[in-house]
């Protein structure tokens, strides 16, 4: 009888197993998708002024949110922080930074450095209107057509 049980259960978790579905792999937050593009392209240098079209995220993780803004760049370093409303409005981004280091917040590659909150979230900047362009590619020849 004893065999009879397990031939069932085994029968049991051969057919869950079947329906298992594999693991689905973690798609990229929107920070990894555009440190990755910007690693690939590459950027060119941030220059003093007002950024209006910057990409703020907010991370804690491996999650991440991303937010449109406008910065300030003096000095070679971010002075002010926006970030946009959806009717357009801006507000300055109000956080408590963390000060273990006194290193200023640069930009590099088209990505600020990592500043960190009292809370431990990491925020940063990206500019997205300093991504090179794609690089050509070379065009691949047509394989012949056999008759």
């Amino acid at each position: 009888m004893k065999l009879k049980h397990f031939f069932a259960a085994s029968l049991t978790l051969l057919g869950v197993s079947a329906f298992a579905q594999p693991p689905a792999e973690k798609e990229d937050n929107c920070y990894q998708t555009y440190a990755k593009l910007f690693e690939d392209r590459g950027a060119n240098p941030a220059v003093d002024g007002w950024a209006d079209n910057v990409i703020i995220t907010m991370r804690r993780g491996t999650d991440a949110d991303c937010y449109i803004g406008k910065v300030r760049i003096l000095k070679d370093t971010i002075a002010d922080i926006f970030v946009k409303f959806s009717d357009d409005d801006t507000e300055r981004l109000q956080k408590k930074w963390k000060k273990f280091d006194k290193q200023p917040t640069t930009v590099i590659n088209g990505i600020s450095t990592t500043m960190v909150t009292i809370d431990d979230e990491l925020i940063n900047i990206i500019f997205p209107d300093l991504l090179k362009p794609k690089k050509k590619e070379y065009k691949r020849a047509p394989l012949p057509k056999l008759d």
